[in-house]
């Protein structure tokens, strides 16, 4: 209360000293400089011209603000530069919002702050933009970078074996968006760091090797040229089946496949084929003497899959029009262990 009173009482003393004018040439001559005490970003401007200020402002706060921006993943380092960001830093506006700050009040309030010595306690901040799409489209080519898609674990089958490849995860970026506004807010500050640290997450893997064995434990194999059929359950030989295959002349197919279709004791839509003869075209129904079909039918290829033959004969060569004969009892067998969608490889 005393000081207000003293300066009060000085100011008057000066009024009445005829002081008016120096208050006046004191606060034209502020009138040129930004006031005392005034910063912008941080950065001490008070006294300067405001292209004074507006030099050394981008001294001190552009070249912190105009720096390139890293993210840190593993081993690898992605840099983002200001001109890619397309970062603008208006520190005219600043300049002006500090200037005009120190002009409030009146030429005496002013007169006298400068006179005194007195500081304005006021920190205008910097506004710096970013071209948001930049930074995302930035993001974005490292999330496809680190990207790894998840791949299956999946049936390998030879004549002889049957083993599963394991499944293996894949990889993607993890929290895009929030990395997306961590590094907005970076390239905007002059203070904070720019170093960010990317994390990856896994990404499973839909049929892994128990799921794949559990979902299709049986596999089944034909040797064309052994003449056998070997039946697998989760990877290990359980039973071998002598068997007949296609003739040179209609020879089974090679390749792998899946169990189609199941029938007990079926029915026989005989092909329209010269071997055929007469039957041709006619459906002979299970259990018939003309039906070759016995017992079963596993059809893996359309018109072409294992039955039952009575032509025990047969089993050990080339002798089928195209499907695997076996014994009535080992079709049976078979049948039992198979379903659809059973893993076959003809080879």
């Amino acid at each position: 209360m005393t000081r207000i009173v003293l300066i009060t009482f000085v100011l008057l003393a000066m009024l009445a000293g005829g002081s008016v004018g120096a208050l006046a040439w004191a606060d034209g001559k502020a009138g040129e400089q930004l006031p005392a005490g005034a910063l912008v970003g941080g950065v001490d401007v008070g006294g300067l011209t405001r292209e004074q200020a507006l030099e050394h402002a981008e001294r001190r706060v552009g070249s912190l603000i105009a720096r390139p921006a890293h993210i840190e993943l593993g081993d690898r380092r992605y840099t983002l530069t200001p001109d890619e960001a397309g970062v603008r830093i208006d520190l005219r506006s600043a300049i002006e919002r500090a200037y005009d700050a120190g002009r409030e009040g009146s030429f005496v309030s002013r007169g006298w702050r400068k006179l005194t010595g007195g500081r304005l306690s006021q920190d205008v901040p910097v506004q710096a933009v970013v071209d948001g799409l930049a930074v995302r489209r930035f993001v974005e080519r490292i999330a496809k970078q680190q990207a790894r898609a998840p791949v299956d674990a999946e049936l390998e089958m030879t004549l002889t074996s049957v083993t599963v490849k394991p499944e293996r995860a894949g990889r993607r970026l993890a929290a895009r968006d929030a990395l997306v506004a961590r590094l907005t807010r970076r390239l905007t500050s002059s203070t904070d760091e720019r170093t960010l640290r990317g994390k990856t997450i896994e990404v499973p893997a839909k049929v892994t090797e128990e799921k794949l064995l559990e979902a299709q434990p049986i596999a089944v194999t034909v040797s064309r040229d052994g003449k056998r059929a070997r039946v697998f359950r989760r990877g290990e030989l359980i039973e071998t089946y002598t068997v007949a295959v296609g003739t040179t002349k209609y020879p089974t197919p090679t390749g792998r496949y899946v169990v189609q279709t199941m029938q007990v004791n079926p029915a026989w839509n005989v092909p329209r084929s010269e071997w055929a003869g007469d039957l041709a075209g006619q459906t002979i129904p299970g259990g018939d003497p003309r039906n070759p079909l016995i017992a079963r039918w596993i059809g893996f290829n359309g018109s072409v899959g294992f039955h039952g033959t009575n032509s025990a004969g047969s089993l050990g060569t080339a002798a089928s029009h195209g499907c695997v004969r076996m014994a009535p009892s080992d079709v049976i067998s078979l049948y039992k262990q198979v379903k659809v969608g059973t893993p076959v490889l003809v080879a």
